[in-house]
């Protein structure tokens, strides 16, 4: 079997050498905020919604949501809910301001600002408009804020020949014969090479 030694060994040194471009942060690429993304790195100080005499901030939230054209609506992980009109107001009925996901997000400048610390309290209402978001990159960037760099992806693609020759020379019956290293070389290359292009696939 003609084992391609060499080809693997800079193949996978190739890998190696693309790891640290894998990943963006999410603004460098889309720049632009808008109601399909506003949840992801941006910076808002939102206004308190006033609230009708006798009535709760659930109420008036609902009445805000049949009252106008929604574009956008969408209850998180945590309860909090968001309608966006197609004027741009957005609309977040929530127990938590600050530090939320990606994101700085305070009411009238209160919320906790740690990223580690959660603190729930009041139902409030507030609201601001698309325009007025503004990109934010927390001290502590989460996986959650980095997507895949489109520079590594064209990179990435061009080991895929190298790992389907690999896939079949592990399938020949006649790599049970080779020496343990070249086993391993094969076998162990082929799994890296596997690897990182599944990560084009998620």
């Amino acid at each position: 079997m003609n084992i391609p030694r060499k080809h693997i060994n800079e193949t996978v040194n190739f890998i190696k050498s693309l790891e640290s471009l894998q990943y963006v942060h999410y603004r460098d690429l889309y720049k632009t905020i808008d109601h399909t993304n506003f949840q992801i790195a941006t910076k808002i100080d939102y206004k308190r919604v006033p609230i009708d005499a006798g009535k709760n901030v659930h109420w008036q939230f609902n009445l805000i949501k049949d009252s106008n054209t929604i574009i956008y609506e969408y209850t998180s992980k945590m309860g909090s809910k968001y309608i966006i009109t197609d004027t741009g107001d957005v609309y977040r009925l929530a127990n938590h301001w600050g530090a939320v996901a990606s994101c700085q997000w305070t009411l009238e400048g209160e919320g906790c600002l740690i990223p580690s610390v959660f603190i729930t309290g009041e139902w409030e209402l507030g609201t601001a408009n698309l325009k007025d978001f503004v990109i934010f990159r927390c001290n502590h960037e989460r996986r959650r804020d980095k997507v895949l760099n489109p520079d590594w992806i064209n990179q990435i693609v061009k080991v895929e020949p190298l790992k389907k020759k690999l896939h079949t020379m592990l399938s020949k019956p006649e790599f049970k014969e080779l020496p343990v290293e070249d086993k391993k070389l094969i076998g162990k290359s082929y799994g890296k090479l596997r690897d990182a292009l599944k990560s084009i696939e998620k």
